[in-house]
């Protein structure tokens, strides 16, 4: 499938505000478009509004701009492919020089995610210019085929079978222009493209987060075996640095620190060459498929 690259990372993922609503309130329209190698939504899905909808009360209520250091997400639930997705923030630590947001995002039928958002002011000029706050209601995601997913073949084979293109890396992974390498580890390769920056004009920390999520979601597939799946449950990613949105590939070294029957516990890094960029831990919940 052919993606034709959206002009922004809010585009990209759906994500907006409704007129007339507050700053802290965002919404974001689900779709076949953000889906997994599974056809279902997961974490990483949820990773650009979390981020800026963490980051916005924060960055306005000071003189200066700010970044997001780290996002610590917690799912709640699964959403549906369609849900519409509603955001809320609170600040609740300030001070000159760093923030901390609480988040929670719901559906129509309840809490499917919360946690937090840590933030720092910086001392860097904008490239983009104009009031970022304003962005519009967002267009629902035209339909994409959803993959065929056979629970029964073992996740190690899948994740060979999608690094082989043999199998579809899900709508997700190819916005993301999206590539596996499966060896001791699964490395997840993101080709950069400048539709993914901010208003810094690197990579927007949600977009990180979705790739790096999206890393550590291949490799909990990697360790199921035939009729069970899994959810990413709890995500927390420190930014260390954002890499350039000119075409580069970045990628995602993913490792396992330990798997049970009910839970696995894996960590990421992702590098543009040598350079370190974002570190992150997350836990898989094993569930039937």
């Amino acid at each position: 499938m052919t993606i034709t690259a959206p002009g922004n990372p809010f585009s990209a993922f759906a994500v907006g505000r409704r007129p007339g609503s507050a700053l802290a309130e965002m919404v974001q329209y689900l779709g076949p478009g953000l889906t997994d190698h599974r056809g279902l939504i997961d974490l990483p899905a949820l990773t650009v509004l979390f981020d800026d909808i963490g980051g916005l009360p924060f960055s306005h209520s000071g003189p200066r701009p700010s970044m997001q250091a780290r996002l610590s997400m917690s799912m709640l639930g699964r959403p549906a492919v369609e849900a519409v997705l509603e955001a809320t923030a609170e600040v609740v630590m300030s001070d000159d020089d760093y923030g901390v947001t609480s988040v929670l995002i719901r559906t129509s039928e309840g809490a499917v995610c919360t946690g937090t958002a840590r933030s720092v002011r910086v001392g860097r000029d904008l490239v983009a210019g104009g009031d970022h706050m304003q962005i519009p209601e967002p267009t629902a995601p035209t339909g994409a085929p959803l993959p065929s997913y056979d629970p029964a073949v073992a996740g190690r084979e899948l994740v060979e079978r999608i690094a082989a293109a043999d199998a579809p890396i899900g709508a997700l992974a190819e916005l993301l222009g999206g590539s596996l390498e499966v060896a001791d580890v699964v490395t997840f390769r993101v080709r950069t493209g400048p539709w993914m920056g901010n208003i810094m004009g690197t990579m927007h920390g949600g977009v990180i987060g979705a790739a790096v999520a999206q890393g550590l979601s291949f490799a909990a597939q990697a360790v199921t075996v035939p009729g069970v799946g899994y959810q990413l449950a709890d995500f927390t990613v420190d930014f260390l640095r954002s890499p350039a949105v000119d075409g580069r590939t970045v990628e995602v070294r993913t490792s396992v620190i330990k798997t049970g029957r009910r839970i696995g516990v894996f960590v990421a890094e992702m590098y543009d060459g040598d350079a370190l960029l974002a570190h992150a831990t997350a836990e898989a919940l094993f569930l039937p498929a």
